[in-house]
Parts: C-alpha cells; sequence; structure tokens
C-alpha cells in the first residue's frame, strides 16, 4: 500500500468537509444533534484511549532503544530518557481529564479515578513497547519512536491549545441554549467569550470549554492514530504488507470520532475536518524531514516494511 495517493484521499475528503461546513456548518449541527446519545458520550470519555497508548508505547520503546544505542552521547541519551518521561506523562494527563470532564460523563470528583486508570493502563502498554523495541534494531527503532513521539505531542498541543485559544467559537450545544443565537463561523473570533464565562444558562454554567470548539482535539487525536497504526509494521512483522488496512482502519475510527463530536454538539463539521488535517500536515513535514535526513534508512541486508509515504 504505503503510497501518497492514501494520505492525498483523506486530505480531498476533509478539505470538502470543511468547504461544505463553512456554508452549512449550522444545518448539518439542527439535524443530527442529540447531546445526551451514549455513544457519543462512551467515545468522548474512552475514544481517545486508543491514540495516547500509541504515545505511553512510544515511550516505553524509547527507553529500550535508548538503553541499546551505545553509540548514543550521555547527553542524548539522558535528553532521550526525560522525553521518553515526558511521552508518558503527557498520555495519562491529555487521557486522564477526558473522563470526568464536561466532553465526557460530566461527573464531577472523578479525577483521582481517571488518572489512576490512565496511569495503570499506560504504565502497561510503556512496558508492553519497552519489550517489543528491546528485540528490534535500535538504531532503526530509535529516530522513529523520536519522531512519533514529537508530532503526538505537536499535534496534541496545536490541535487541543493553539488554535482554540485563538478563535474561542462557541460549542453548537452552546448555540443550542441561546436557541441559535450564538452560532459562529470558524472564520470568525469570538472576541466576547470572556463576558460569558460563569453565566448560567438554561441551568448549566458556562466555562471556558464551551468557547473552544474550533479546532476538533479528539477528532486530531483519532487521526494520530490512523497516522501511526502503519508504523506497527515496524514492531510486528507478521502486519507487514497491512499497512493500507491499517491506515484506513484508523481513518475509519476517526470517521466515527468526527460524527460522534457533531452528534453531541460539541463541534461542527469544520471543527472536526481542521483538526484531522492540522495532524495530517504536521506527520507529513515531520515524516518527510526524516526520511531526507535518513532517519528511517533500512539496515542492510534487513528488509524493514517501509512507512505510509516511502513507496511509490
Amino acid at each position: 500500500m504505503k503510497k501518497r495517493i492514501h494520505l492525498l484521499i483523506v486530505i480531498g475528503a476533509l478539505l470538502i468537509g470543511l468547504l461544505i461546513g463553512s456554508f452549512y456548518d449550522l444545518q448539518i449541527n439542527q439535524a443530527i444533534f442529540s447531546e445526551k446519545n451514549g455513544f457519543s458520550l462512551f467515545l468522548a470519555s474512552f475514544g481517545g484511549y486508543p491514540a495516547y497508548a500509541g504515545l505511553a508505547f512510544a515511550a516505553g520503546g524509547a527507553y529500550a532503544a535508548t538503553m541499546k544505542r551505545k553509540d548514543l552521547h550521555i547527553v542524548m541519551k539522558v535528553l532521550s530518557y526525560i522525553a521518553a518521561t515526558c511521552a508518558y506523562l503527557l498520555s495519562i494527563y491529555f487521557c486522564g481529564k477526558e473522563f470526568p470532564s464536561p466532553e465526557g460523563i460530566n461527573i464531577s470528583g472523578l479525577e483521582p479515578l481517571s488518572y489512576g486508570v490512565c496511569a495503570v493502563i499506560f504504565a502497561g502498554v510503556a512496558v508492553w513497547g519497552y519489550f517489543v523495541c528491546r528485540k528490534g534494531d535500535a538504531k532503526q527503532l530509535w529516530p522513529i519512536l523520536v519522531v512519533l513521539a514529537c508530532v503526538y505531542v505537536i499535534c496534541l498541543g496545536t490541535t487541543g491549545y493553539l488554535f482554540k485559544l485563538i478563535v474561542h467559537r462557541p460549542r453548537y450545544r452552546y448555540a443550542v441554549r441561546l436557541e441559535d443565537t450564538a452560532f459562529y463561523n470558524w472564520w470568525q473570533p469570538f472576541t466576547e467569550y470572556k463576558d460569558h464565562i460563569g453565566h448560567v444558562v438554561n441551568g448549566v454554567t458556562l466555562d471556558k470549554e464551551e468557547f473552544r470548539s474550533f479546532p476538533s482535539g479528539h477528532s486530531g487525536t483519532s487521526m494520530l492514530l490512523a497516522m501511526f497504526l502503519p508504523y506497527a509494521s515496524y514492531f510486528f512483522p507478521k502486519l507487514k504488507g497491512k499497512e493500507t488496512y491499517l491506515f484506513y482502519g484508523g481513518v475509519l475510527y476517526t470517521a466515527m470520532m468526527m460524527f460522534s463530536r457533531m452528534l453531541a454538539g460539541a463541534h461542527y463539521l469544520t471543527d472536526v475536518c481542521m483538526g484531522a488535517l492540522i495532524v495530517i500536515v504536521v506527520y507529513y513535514v515531520f515524516n518527510e524531514f526524516a526520511y531526507r535526513k535518513g532517519f528511517f534508512d533500512e539496515p542492510k541486508n534487513e528488509e524493514i516494511p517501509s512507512t505510509l509515504e516511502n513507496e511509490n
């Protein structure tokens, strides 16, 4: 598989969705809105676990690969260990806050349980990554793991904070409470959002999360899974040749997440399309840079599966 055409197909579909949503965002959400839908609440609470688990796997793998790299300078080793630790902690931070938040089941006091569950689950995933990568070629796996971790952190930070802090688009569920009078297009920054924080509308106290609709962080996180599933063939040789199925499996999961976010009134079509697009662009830039620098050069006399963009 592994041809650029597959990335272009997905990018094209997302751009079409962004264009359609730019004209019909409000109408689409009006047609499908179901705020208390169990499917959307479940994915909001737990749908990010598969993607964040990939970050924990990369953290454990980085420990193993760094320990085996005798040629690495001590400074690089220390930095790698620090980066791996941060990756594991970030997986807990990003995922742990979703379960009890207004985006999830929205029950206060569950933060200790949520973060504790994530810490245990991702610790197991990190240990799994450690033992898997300890058996592999450290020189081949180390740069892959570093690239994965960097793209994860940059994508999550970009989709989750940078754009949201600039745009402050009110979520659709907020517009509903004001009888659709609070609808703003994605290109219209809502500069008065601070004046609304703390107000009670139809029995709901507004917080800053009600003004972070654009872009969708959940959709970006899911797209990360689609981008990195093909890399599984580096770690599990039996998956070699199945990268196309892994990629589109991740894309299907992303589409499901995108729909669920719109269904819950947490995002519009333009929000979810832009969240996924940002991840693809960041991934592509980092991946191309890594290949041009030879980070993913195959070891001599060994057959290592290529990644999504590397085949003709």
